[in-house]
């Protein structure tokens, strides 16, 4: 097909299928305007499902996700961004806010924030401009066939 011209409708074709493998690699929601956790999982197994095999459920992905945006929504008065972001180990999971108190959440405590720990390869918190990111590395296969 060198030098041929794709047929009608395909570049279309191609530049969604692009988007998708884009998206499937990170996702950036916005929540400044607190859209729904709902909404938010939707988002996110919409956009990261794409491309991942059986060995890689999304269920602790989800729940790490709704974990870490709900106390964004429930302990600071501005979140900011979910951001996930494929990586070869995982799936890493980031939600910005612009509360500075680190040290809150770097205690833990929570049940939450234990489950975050018990899905996660690891977990933190770090101080950013004007506030702090809360993250966690999710495991890509959670699960095997042995």
């Amino acid at each position: 097909m060198d030098g041929e011209a794709l047929p009608p409708g395909w570049d279309l074709v191609v530049e969604r299928l692009s988007l998708r493998v884009a998206t499937a690699a990170e996702l950036t929601v916005d929540l400044t305007t607190r859209p729904a956790l709902r909404r938010i999982r939707s988002t996110v197994a919409g956009c990261l499902g794409f491309g991942r095999t059986k060995d890689e459920p999304l269920g602790a992905l989800l729940l790490v996700v709704d974990e870490l945006v709900g106390n964004a929504y429930d302990h600071t008065p501005r979140p900011s961004s979910l951001r996930v972001t494929r990586e070869l180990r995982g799936l890493l999971v980031e939600v910005v806010d612009e509360d500075p108190s680190v040290e809150r959440v770097a205690a833990g405590g929570g049940h939450g924030l234990q489950l975050v720990e018990q899905l996660s390869l690891g977990w933190g918190v770090r101080a950013t401009e004007p506030g702090k990111t809360v993250w966690a590395l999710v495991p890509a296969q959670l699960f095997r066939d042995h």
